[in-house]
């Protein structure tokens, strides 16, 4: 009898160490699955914030709606007035506020900051916008256009 009690001890031994094998090897496999899944997670929320920064982005390239705007009758934001990008149209963009722009432009769920100056004139900057200080991911685009006869960079700043 003692010889059956032998053989049940060790199989009981051998199921538990096998068990924790699986259960360490089940664990493993989670972890990576969690992983990979916060990782694709993030490449998604990535791409999203690149689409949506090129969007905005093309607020500077369309006239808007009507085609001379001002802050009390925007329908649609866009700077450009003759294939070159409009200053009062600038200046009643500020006049309307990050908050309402943000909402015109499509901006939303993310923040942004427009900066545009010129090419041949260091001294113009127009900053628009909130500039990121703590943000966990921040895309660029930098867009050329035309401002008063002038090359203009336009950079946009996407974030949340």
């Amino acid at each position: 009898m003692s010889h059956k009690f032998c053989k049940s001890q060790m199989f009981s031994s051998d199921f538990l160490i096998a068990c924790s094998i699986f259960l360490l090897f089940l664990v493993i496999v989670m972890v990576y699955w969690s992983y990979t899944e916060m990782q694709i997670e993030e490449t998604k929320n990535i791409n999203e914030m690149v689409d949506k920064a090129y969007t905005i982005s093309q607020v500077w390239f369309r006239e808007g709606t009507p085609e001379y705007w001002n802050s009390t009758n925007v329908r649609e934001m866009g700077l450009l007035s003759d294939h070159k990008i409009n200053e009062t149209k600038m200046n009643e963009m500020k006049n309307l506020g990050y908050n309402a722009t943000r909402e015109k432009i499509g901006a939303s769920p993310y923040n942004f900051h427009f900066n545009l100056s010129l090419v041949d004139d260091t001294s113009y900057s127009f900053p628009f916008g909130k500039y990121p200080t703590q943000a966990n991911n921040v895309i660029k685009v930098k867009r050329a256009g035309i401002l008063n006869s002038s090359i203009a960079i336009i950079e946009v700043l996407l974030w949340q």
